[in-house]
């Protein structure tokens, strides 16, 4: 920020000027007692662990407050040598009970967002409460922050009121909220300005804070380290060690001396004006909120007899004996519920809304998922054999249901058909993972397939990629590939390479990469475990680390039908032309004569012709009006098999 606005430089040598100045001042000229600071927690999750439970959030703020009041029970393991200087630095975090348009609040608010796995400055973007002015500490919690930090802020001073706040990781708030909060008024880490603990070098930096040795600082908690010729205080707050409990005296006198400057607006926020502004002042009495109805669900896919439960996620108010819950599930059994959390079976295949209302003495809000829930109907797919080469021009798509791909989520930087590449025929499918965000995961999952008749050893599926690495950077983009026996409900992974690993192209290419012949490669995965099952379902999922594109091509399912078996002494076989026409022929070439049945199959594995013939050495010629039978539009497979093997042939009719 600094390097950005120099001039920022002049009010931090100005805070240091001050905290100069106080430590000269009097005890009786420094502001005595607790300083309130009035506090909103956005959770900012995408309904998964990040979704910090308000129960978790109220008993983090109190461990917060206790370490921030030196009353955490911690204080007593304080190593001998530094008990004499642990200091209270004599805050209070108070969540809001005022919002910015002088509503009713309970201080935590909800946003459902992918952010979540990459937060940052982004995540301030989609709620702030200090757009106007400044008034509250906002903390927004995060399932991942981008930079891979556990947490950050800017120093007082550094910022204006809309970004002057604290990121935390959901996984460590516990840990890392005195810390963060530290820095926020004005603490550095003992070993000075960097965020590199255990170098050498830290020793000669300082934190402008004169009872904290210099140190390198540390990641452990080796309570004896001694790093720059003096111990070190490893159970320090402002350290990264996983022991701390204190803060010093002087670490105090500097938080109090930030916060009693205009510097930053520190003294703004725990002034009698801000507090009755936000309902943080002693004595407010909050009034009953209208809670902001929101919930989720464990399971939003499944076979038919689903099992779902619900939780309610409601935010912005303190429950009383006066709420109420009304749920509508239209679809499930039943089909109502007045309980908290309710759990609902769902026996048909369909998708179905789910609807919560909630009702206070204050009032009452509602809210609804749509298509929350599906339910799958089993047995329904295609049937053995399922290849994809992805020729059709309407694919994910498909005028047939049973052939439809689905592409998750939905919109922006996705799985797309395209025609530039293939491994064969004219089209492929790929996804721009250098266009997305970092950490950013996209699924292509596959139309139901009907394995009931497919034995463990041939439950298999073949499939084609490229892709190339943008530069020679360290890179962790992925392609993993699950199956899920239960309609999607769960899911197994069968597959994962990431890396250099993923690497078809051998070079890097910083251009836009379109592979050629030689840059696909073939991968087998095993799908033994999901033999026998009637409803399978395969996902591919890449997640970006900004490199390049990834393509798919010829998706073969089950290889006992794709060739996996080749006949022995078959030359070579094709069906031409094709896309077929009334002259359009089957020619098998063989190194010696043999006795074949040739099934006419279509794209569910349904046989809807046969035709046995006895075949001589030499090219042999069946015309497909053999097979007597009209042949609709649409994709279909010719099944050669012999005593020796099997192979398929796959052709259109237009």
């Amino acid at each position: 920020m600094l390097a950005q606005f120099p001039e920022r430089q002049e009010l931090l040598d100005h805070l240091e000027r001050e905290y100069e100045s106080y430590l000269e001042r009097p005890e009786s000229e420094r502001s005595a007692g607790v300083k309130v600071i009035p506090t909103v927690i956005h959770v900012i999750h995408d309904n998964g662990a990040e979704n910090l439970s308000k129960e978790f959030l109220l008993s983090a703020m109190e461990i917060a407050n206790q370490e921030l009041q030196a009353q955490n029970a911690g204080l007593s393991s304080v190593v001998s040598e530094f008990q004499n200087v642990i200091g209270n630095p004599e805050f209070e975090l108070r969540l809001a009970k005022i919002d910015p348009n002088g509503n009713c609040t309970d201080g935590i608010t909800r946003t459902q967002s992918d952010m979540t796995y990459e937060g940052g400055e982004n995540v301030k973007s989609l709620i702030n409460w200090n757009t106007g002015s400044r008034r509250y500490l906002q903390i927004w919690t995060v399932q991942t922050v981008g930079s891979g930090a556990g947490g950050y802020t800017f120093l007082p001073g550094s910022v204006g009121a809309q970004n002057n706040g604290i990121i935390i990781r959901a996984a460590q708030y516990t840990s890392t909220v005195s810390h963060e909060f530290g820095h926020w008024v004005n603490l550095a880490h003992p070993w000075g300005p960097t965020n590199e603990p255990g170098v050498q070098s830290n020793c000669g930096f300082d934190d402008n804070v004169g009872d904290t040795p210099n140190t390198i600082g540390a990641s452990g908690c080796n309570v004896n380290q001694v790093s720059c010729g003096s111990l070190d205080n490893i159970q320090n707050h402002m350290d990264y060690s996983f022991c701390a409990h204190m803060f010093t005296t002087g670490q105090a006198s500097r938080m109090q001396s930030a916060a009693e400057s205009w510097v930053g607006g520190r003294d703004y926020y725990w002034g009698n004006e801000n507090r009755t502004n936000t309902g943080t002042n002693d004595g407010y009495v909050a009034p009953s909120c209208v809670p902001v109805v929101d919930f989720s669900l464990d399971n939003a896919q499944g076979c038919e007899g689903l099992e779902v439960d619900f939780d309610d996620n409601l935010w912005g108010a303190d429950r009383d004996a006066s709420w109420s819950w009304n749920w509508s599930f239209p679809g499930g059994s039943p089909s109502s519920s007045t309980d908290e959390n309710p759990s609902i079976t769902y026996n048909s295949a369909g998708t179905y809304d789910v609807t919560l209302t909630v009702t206070t003495n204050a009032g009452s809000d509602s809210y609804t998922i749509q298509d929350a829930v599906t339910v799958e109907e089993v047995g329904t797919g295609i049937y053995g054999l399922y290849q994809e080469g992805v020729e059709n021009s309407d694919f994910p798509n498909n005028s047939n249901n049973q052939l439809v791909w689905e592409v998750s989520p939905q919109g922006g930087v996705n799985w797309q058909r395209t025609t530039v590449a293939s491994a064969s025929g004219d089209a492929s499918v790929r996804i721009n993972l250098r266009n997305g965000s970092t950490g950013d995961i996209n699924n292509l999952i596959s139309p139901p397939i009907n394995m009931i008749d497919v034995e463990p050893s041939q439950a298999r599926m073949t499939f084609k990629l490229a892709h190339a690495n943008r530069n020679s950077n360290d890179h962790d983009e992925r392609l993993r590939v699950y199956a899920s026996k239960d309609c999607g409900e769960s899911w197994s992974l069968r597959y994962t390479e990431d890396g250099d690993d993923l690497n078809t192209a051998g070079s890097n290419v910083s251009g836009t990469f379109v592979p050629n012949a030689n840059q696909w490669r073939e991968e087998e995965v095993s799908l033994a475990t999901m033999a026998r099952e009637e409803h399978v379902l395969i996902r591919f999922e890449t997640t970006s680390d900004r490199q390049s594109y990834l393509y798919l091509d010829d998706i073969n399912i089950n290889g006992q039908f794709v060739g996996v078996q080749e006949i022995d002494g078959l030359r070579s076989s094709k069906i031409y032309p094709n896309p077929i026409d009334g002259t359009s022929q089957l020619e098998i070439n063989l190194a010696e004569g043999d006795e074949f049945t040739l099934n006419l199959v279509n794209i569910l594995g349904k046989q809807i012709a046969s035709i046995g013939r006895n075949l001589t050495a030499g090219i042999n010629r069946i015309p497909l009006a053999d097979f007597r039978t009209e042949i609709q539009p649409g994709m279909y497979m010719i099944q050669l098999n012999t005593q020796k093997g099997q192979k398929t042939l796959r052709f259109v009719k237009n």
